[in-house]
């Protein structure tokens, strides 16, 4: 079922967003009723093109009901030919072993598993052990987590959905925005609502953080059911007035172009949030963009406005090829110098998939460092990517289709997290 998905998507019979939502879906199925609804309005002949190749699911769950693919916003097919900085690549091996954390990494993060028959869980575990110090609950009923960010000293922001009805036939009927702290022995503090955080009637799914706590930005749409594409629109709340400005795009003219937006990041203090755009011609000709993927950024991030108006940062087709290689998920850097994103790709005259971690310039998109590169063989899976509050440590779920690697990278080492083996792993946060 999930490879007649990607076969509808790849085929253009899905949007990335109805991509998502349903492979979220069919990934926490506990019926065939339920999965047949999925691929009840796709051409039986969708088959005939489907890639040899498996998309990576990409980040962040959507809701819990997309939650199986955390963070699930953007797929592609990974068989490109990448333009890499000169020497070896980088592999998986070896992993630091654990010991004493370095300076200013964080002692705890937040991690969704797959769990069992009652859906996801949400623990806190410490970072040097894996030890589960607590169990993350959501602070309103009927709600469902949709996705945990953090700020500095391990203050954790988190969307709550509010459903109503259950399995394929349950509808959002808002959202709220909360936070809760870990303290010093792993515990939560506390739930409070974030100031400006009720969003009656509209559903809420990736969120991103400010180091500083001042500023929350959340893809929202209008309530839908459980399964329905998000809408393309980003809200922006001032946590410390309730302030809301949204970023939208445009009224539907032919000729112009549209953004698809997940995978949000926000400078240190807020003023600058990038996203990762997927341009789309609304109807009829558009001027050319010569890519897919765009890193892009707007600022003040509070201001709201079109998101036509936001500023290019990066071009896929600057580090892979457009019709084989793809961007996974971005990150800004703290001070906004920077861009570190993951791209797929295949070497050309080669099976292997390389998945690379690579820091850009914002201000020319040159490359500046690989961070780190693996090469997965024939085939992988993509879980999350992410930074810590200070941008220096990268939390990266990705590996063989027959295992993810859960780990965090320092210097361009990977550090073992538990569980090792990240299959089970919807997202981390720290």
């Amino acid at each position: 079922m999930i490879g007649l998905l990607k076969a509808a998507f790849v085929q253009g019979q899905l949007t990335r967003d109805e991509f998502d939502a349903r492979l979220g879906r069919a990934l926490v199925s506990r019926t065939y009723a339920e999965l047949a609804a999925l691929t009840a309005d796709i051409r039986a002949d969708v088959t005939s093109g489907q890639p040899g190749r498996e998309p990576a699911a990409r980040r962040r769950g959507v809701g819990w009901v997309a939650a199986a693919v955390a963070a699930v916003l953007l797929a592609g097919v990974g068989v490109a030919v990448f333009t890499r900085a000169p020497g070896p690549l980088r592999d998986v091996g070896p992993l630091r072993a654990r010991g004493p954390l370095p300076a200013g990494v964080p002692r705890y993060y937040v991690q969704q598993s797959l769990g069992g028959a009652s859906g996801p869980v949400t623990v806190v575990r410490a970072t040097a052990t894996g030890a589960v110090t607590a169990a993350v609950r959501s602070p309103c009923r009927q709600a469902l987590r949709t996705d945990i960010a953090a700020a500095s000293d391990q203050t954790f922001f988190m969307v709550c959905q509010g459903i109503v009805g259950r399995g394929v036939h349950g509808v959002v009927t808002g959202s709220r925005i909360y936070r809760f702290r870990v303290t010093g022995s792993g515990r939560i503090g506390g739930y409070s609502l974030v100031r400006g955080g009720t969003l009656a009637g509209l559903r809420a799914d990736e969120l991103a953080v400010a180091a500083d706590g001042s500023e929350v930005a959340v893809t929202t749409g209008p309530a839908a059911a459980t399964g329905a594409a998000g809408s393309a629109e980003i809200t922006v709340i001032n946590t410390r007035t309730g302030a809301r400005a949204v970023w939208h795009n445009g009224p539907a003219v032919p000729g112009q172009m549209a953004f698809g937006v997940g995978h949000l990041s926000l400078t240190a203090d807020g003023r600058e949030l990038a996203f990762l755009g997927i341009p789309r011609c609304i109807r009829g000709p558009c001027r050319p963009t010569g890519n897919s993927e765009e890193v892009r950024a707007v600022s003040p991030a509070g201001q709201g406005g079109n998101l036509s108006s936001s500023r290019l940062l990066l071009r896929q087709s600057a580090l892979v090829r457009l019709t084989t290689g793809y961007i996974d998920g971005a990150a800004i850097s703290p001070d906004g110098s920077s861009v570190t994103v993951v791209e797929m790709s295949t070497p050309g005259g080669s099976a292997n998939n390389i998945v690379s971690v690579v820091q850009v310039s914002a201000a020319t998109g040159r490359q500046l460092s690989v961070r780190y590169q693996v090469d997965t063989g024939d085939g992988f899976l993509y879980r999350f990517f992410s930074a810590d509050p200070s941008g220096r440590y990268l939390l990266l779920d990705v590996g063989p289709t027959s295992g993810t690697v859960n780990c965090w990278i320092d210097d361009g080492r990977l550090v073992q997290l538990t569980p090792a083996n990240g299959t089970n792993v919807l997202y981390e946060a720290w």
